[in-house]
């Protein structure tokens, strides 16, 4: 790297690497990371590129001087030609200008015309993640010394990528319970708070459905711990299919549901419920073939409650009801203080 002012290059590295440091969203760290290299370059065009893991098509992250119309629009397959050869086996791309170059160059070119042109991989564990491409018009303007300044750039993209995608999972899982799939009681609850919140300001309505799985303990002493686990991981897929993208379910307790409707009233979050009722009833669960059925109990904001509290008290009093209704009932409480004979009861 001896083209290249030493002090400023370690500048430069010391300074993404604490920003790296100091935060799990790699935006930041990518746009540093061209920044630094279009002022150690003094490129045309640099950009990171990178794969889409559910397409993998290539997609245009961070860059400079591209339009956002032309990083918008870039969609580009990963080739088997010198593109591909890059994120296949990580060699790295040096086009000098010369005229063996040219077909290269139009190849990899992004929004404007390339003479020379340097890539490099970028990769976490052997896994590519995408490149660091850098251009120019002028012949001759990179050498090996810039691929070797651009793949430190480049590994150090990758750590950020790798380090924000691994935060993101963390979360997810913290959030979510394992066995279920469904958000853990504690972070449904903030989507509660934030309903009635909603729901006060804007006079909006939803329903809270608690759900028990009515005969789980004979489940558990009949076929053991692993299927009955396994019913419920199938029983929270039935339910996330019955749910609109609006709504939220959640892990209540062990072999209890709970689901979040949106601008759903007391009356409709009844209907809804003896819906789900019966399309958890009406399908088979595991190799086995158990069938098994659910009591629900319905609350409804502002009908039953106006605080999480309250809604959530409701919601229990009913699913009490639905249960001492016999199986596969559902309950709806218009207030949690009311009788049962104010209440509105559902049973198949």
């Amino acid at each position: 790297m001896h083209s290249f002012p030493a002090e400023q290059c370690f500048r430069y590295l010391a300074e993404i690497l604490a920003t790296l440091r100091s935060t799990n969203q790699h935006e930041q760290v990518l746009h540093l990371v061209v920044d630094r290299i279009v002022r150690l370059t003094r490129c045309q065009t640099c950009a990171i590129v990178l794969i889409d893991p559910a397409t993998e098509y290539l997609g245009i992250d961070n860059s400079h001087n591209l339009s956002l119309t032309f990083c918008n629009s870039f969609r580009r397959k990963i080739a088997t030609a010198t593109v591909g050869e890059l994120l296949w086996t990580g060699k790295p791309i040096l086009l000098r200008g010369d005229e063996p170059d040219r077909v290269t160059a139009e190849e990899i070119a992004l929004e404007h015309p390339v003479t020379s042109c340097a890539c490099v991989q970028i990769s976490v564990d052997h896994r590519a993640l995408g490149y660091v491409h850098i251009d120019s018009r002028e012949r001759h303007a990179f050498s090996a010394d810039h691929l070797e300044l651009l793949q430190i750039f480049g590994d150090i993209a990758g750590l950020a990528l790798n380090k924000s995608r691994m935060y993101e999972e963390n979360l997810h899982l913290e959030r979510f319970d394992k066995e279920t799939g469904l958000e853990k009681y504690v972070p449904f609850l903030e989507r509660v708070h934030g309903a009635v919140a909603r729901g006060k300001e804007f006079n909006e309505t939803f329903a809270l459905l608690l759900l028990d799985v009515d005969n789980f303990k004979e489940i558990v002493k009949t076929f053991g711990y692993d299927v009955s686990r396994q019913i419920l991981k199938e029983m929270a897929t039935t339910l996330r299919g019955q749910l609109r993208p609006i709504d939220g379910a959640g892990r209540f307790g062990f072999d209890e549901f709970i689901l979040l409707l949106e601008n759903t009233d007391l009356e409709a979050g009844r209907k809804i419920a003896r819906q789900y009722a019966e399309a958890i009833s009406a399908r088979p669960y595991t190799p086995q073939a158990i069938h098994s059925t659910v009591s629900i109990g319905v609350a409804a904001f502002p009908q039953s409650g106006r605080t999480s509290l309250d809604l959530l008290r409701a919601a229990k009093s009913a699913l009490f009801e639905a249960q001492r209704g016999g199986r596969n009932g559902v309950f709806a409480f218009a207030d949690e203080t009311a009788s049962a004979a104010r209440a509105s009861r559902s049973v198949p």
